[in-house]
């Protein structure tokens, strides 16, 4: 059951990730395009570094050409990310990408054949339904705005990702498949880099040399938990794997409110407006209805 705590752990550095990526959305630089292709950059140099001590297994020209399709909707999920985060609060945004185990679930049913006891779907039901709850602006309504619907755009795009690299991992081990992902996220981003990196230069001029270190550790990182949900899919169902990792809401709202009552400079939703939407009378008890719900629908599906 190692799945399990890769699920954990890969969820729990997303949301370090997705926190930090907030924070130098609205501090460092205003493009995200600068971080996809940061993002690219370190994804190619660890697959070289997995090529040099590790080496790649055989994989057919097909299930090749898969992985950089893999890549290519990997980098364009993270695309529609990066556009939600830029306009609404990351504890919004983070649960609404969390309706991809619904997504996962039909596609893996369809094309892996994963069909599970309906107790499991019902874990499943109860994680997207704490998730939109834990989303959501108050006890009453959900707002639709441009940033829901970038990030269902998101998450049906990282689920048919997700699904292809379960079924990848069918032929090779995880470093390989990891590897040739992160190659084909690569080439999808040769024409931005080709239209977009005077942006990274200007971004070193305006923001100096420490946005760079700061964007590049938060993409390293990314790697790792990106590294990290691939070694889970390796050994369990991705319709569960993807599932659980669906905690991470939690551990994002968790930061939020800590860093937005330590350190309201940190991120853009300071003491005031967390004190009015996220911590008042009106929503306090929504977030805990949701939280149950979401580890309620944890402890079912495992």
């Amino acid at each position: 059951m190692s799945w399990i705590l890769f699920s954990i752990l890969s969820a729990l550095i997303f949301a370090i990730v997705n926190t930090i990526d907030k924070y130098i959305l609205t501090k460092l630089v205003r493009k995200p395009v600068i971080l996809l292709m940061i993002l690219g950059v370190v994804g190619l140099i660890a697959s070289f570094f997995v090529y040099l001590f590790h080496g790649f297994s055989y994989l057919s020209y097909f299930n090749i050409s898969l992985a950089f399709v893999a890549g290519i909707l990997y980098i364009v999920g993270v695309l529609f990310y990066f556009k939600a985060v830029k306009i609404e609060e990351i504890s919004r945004v983070i649960p609404l990408l969390y309706l991809s185990p619904l997504f996962v679930s039909i596609l893996a049913a369809v094309f892996l054949g994963e069909i599970f006891t309906p107790i499991k779907y019902l874990g499943i039901f109860l994680l997207i339904i704490g998730a939109i709850f834990i989303s959501s602006k108050n006890s009453i309504k959900i707002s639709f705005g441009k940033a829901f619907w970038f990030m269902v755009l998101a998450s049906l795009v990282l689920s048919v990702n997700a699904v292809i690299t379960k079924y990848l991992l069918g032929f090779v081990d995880f470093w390989t498949i990891f590897s040739y992902i992160r190659i084909g996220a690569f080439f999808a981003l040769i024409p931005i880099f080709f239209f977009s990196f005077k942006d990274i230069i200007f971004a070193v001029r305006e923001y100096g040399k420490k946005a760079i270190i700061v964007i590049s550790l938060n993409e390293i990182l990314a790697l790792v938990g990106a590294l990290l949900i691939t070694v889970a899919m390796a050994s369990g169902y991705v319709t569960l794997v993807n599932a659980l990792s669906s905690i991470q809401p939690f551990f994002v709202l968790l930061f939020a409110v800590i860093l937005s009552i330590f350190y309201p400079k940190i991120l853009k939703e300071e003491i005031p407006k967390i004190l009015k939407e996220e911590i008042g009378k009106s929503t306090v008890l929504l977030k805990l209805i949701a939280i149950t719900l979401m580890f309620v629908g944890v402890i079912l599906i495992i």
